[in-house]
């Protein structure tokens, strides 16, 4: 059966496409189902996928941008895009990317599907015996054997205890049970932040050079022919070393056997020129040991975001969280409250809160940098990349930065000895200058009457409420003008301003300059 990979951020349409049986009947199973983009990639990188079926508008990672990676990484995988009529532009930006199909989502009935997944089939065996019958070429070798690559793959979704598993397993030469067994993970610092370089085929020499160095490693601390395991390159940096212990009686020789290996490993890494995380598991017994110490090992490397250590090894009684703790939806539900009414120290003393409950209940490092791009955004910031943040003590010092830059803009426009109304309206603008906001907004926030705002607002700014967002409007724009490669309109909208033509005008007014004679004054400049 191929695998099929579907991505949507609406439930009730994975779950409806799950139940249709055209999948089964052209040969398909569902492998998996995610939310976004993001998720996928994930997915992508623990398992063989066939099939991606994906929706292209959805939150966090879209489908156009998975459709990049994935191109990038992939050039097989069969790709069909998702759609809804008013989708047209985006629908051409995706097959411009390398989708193979698109479907629209309101013709989508068994019926509809079934040839379409046939059609799929028939292209994905063709490409597969391409690959086949090219496996001399370079990218190929550097799995070693793709028989190999391909007993593991299918033994890490399914287990090897099953008679076609273990069938496959002796057909293909592979020596080792690994009934009892144990794995350490070997990532890249940095994989997947720049997908190109995992294909460039210098890179490529590199991975088959560095796996080799590992198995002269092993053989050596065995003092053996040859090291009883396998190791295995998955893709994107990631090496898996799978150590079998089948033969092994005491599970303190096995649990000693994985220390040296992983140290053996580490030994390697460390002399490298790149850098890398080792994640070890426990030792599993059993049928389905392979699958679960590759999961174990996967989960302490999760471990990382808060660990400094050299050989991260699994921790049942410790494992990541998968929930926000409580005090850091809190703080999203009580941005506002917290930074405009009870202060910056009162916000900068929550976000504390917030990363010791991540400290504490070890919350996954992805669900971290999300939150953390949800509180920007609450702030009025623009969206950061966060994937380079690979750990806590980075978490503290962009919380710190946020802080330190919004005393910056604070004490740049509001003058320290104003009433508490005043103040709170000034922030309030600051937060919301990019939303359709005015008097009666900020006045309701700063709890009272919009007269009254306006009258004490002039008196202590010496400038109406209005007149001061408007500055720090055009004030915004400017920045994005030179920091960015966005485009005017799009910098309109992220101004607060709705009316393009006005933007224009008005900035002209205020600065003297045109946005775009401003932008080229000051790139000059």
């Amino acid at each position: 059966m191929l695998k099929t990979l579907l991505v949507d951020d609406d439930y009730l349409v994975r779950s409806y496409l799950k139940i249709l049986p055209a999948w089964t009947a052209a040969g398909f199973e569902i492998a998996a189902d995610v939310r976004d983009g993001e998720e996928a990639l994930k997915v992508l990188e623990e398992q063989q996928i066939d099939l991606i079926v994906t929706d292209i508008t959805m939150p966090l990672m879209d489908g156009i941008e998975l459709i990049r990676k994935v191109r990038r990484r992939d050039k097989n995988t069969y790709i069909i895009a998702l759609s809804c009529h008013d989708d047209f532009e985006y629908v051409k930006e995706a097959m411009k990317l390398g989708a193979d199909e698109y479907v629209l989502k309101n013709t989508l009935e068994d019926d509809t599907l079934r040839p379409i997944l046939l059609q799929a089939k028939e292209k994905i065996h063709c490409q597969q015996t391409e690959i086949t019958e090219g496996s001399g070429g370079k990218r190929l070798e550097l799995l070693s054997d793709d028989s190999e690559f391909l007993f593991f793959n299918k033994a890490l979704s399914e287990g090897t205890g099953d008679k076609e598993t273990e069938e496959m397993r002796q057909n293909m030469g592979i020596p080792f049970s690994f009934y009892n067994c144990a794995v350490v993970s070997i990532v890249m610092e940095g994989a997947g932040e720049h997908e190109e370089q995992w294909f460039d085929l210098d890179m490529e020499q590199y991975f088959r050079k560095f796996r080799n160095r590992l198995y002269e490693a092993l053989k050596k601390f065995q003092g053996t022919a040859e090291f009883t395991g396998e190791i295995v390159y998955l893709g994107m940096g990631t090496f898996c070393c799978f150590l079998d212990l089948s033969e092994e009686c005491k599970s303190s020789v096995m649990r000693q056997r994985l220390i040296q290996t992983a140290t053996s490993c580490f030994r390697i890494c460390r002399n490298e020129p790149y850098s890398f995380r080792l994640g070890a598991s426990d030792v599993c017994m059993g049928a389905k040991s392979l699958r679960q110490a590759y999961q174990q090992s996967r989960e302490a490397l999760k471990a990382g975001f808060y660990e400094e250590k050299q050989i991260l090894y699994y921790d049942g009684e410790r494992e990541v969280s998968r929930e926000l703790p409580e005090k850091a939806r809190k703080l999203l539900r009580q941005t506002e409250s917290l930074m405009y009414k009870r202060g910056k120290e009162a916000f900068l003393s929550a976000c504390l809160d917030a990363c010791k409950a991540f400290e504490e209940e070890r919350t996954a490092g992805k669900l971290v940098v999300q939150w953390l791009q949800t509180l920007e955004e609450l702030l009025g910031k623009d969206k950061h990349d966060h994937h380079p943040v690979r750990n806590i003590q980075q978490v503290y010092e962009i919380l710190n930065r946020l802080m330190e830059e919004e005393k910056d803009d604070s004490k740049a426009a509001i003058p320290e000895h104003v009433s508490e109304a005043v103040r709170v309206a000034a922030e309030f603008a600051w937060k919301h200058y990019h939303e359709h906001i005015g008097l009666s907004e900020a006045a309701e926030a700063a709890g009272v009457n919009a007269s009254y705002l306006s009258y004490l607002f002039s008196q202590e700014m010496g400038v109406g409420f209005s007149a001061f967002l408007l500055n720090q409007r055009i004030s915004q724009a400017r920045k994005l003008l030179v920091k960015t490669s966005l485009s005017v309109k799009e910098i309109a909208s992220k101004s607060g301003f709705n009316d393009y033509q006005y933007f224009s005008k008005i900035f002209k007014k205020q600065v003297g300059l045109s946005p775009v004679r401003y932008r080229q004054t000051s790139s000059k400049n």
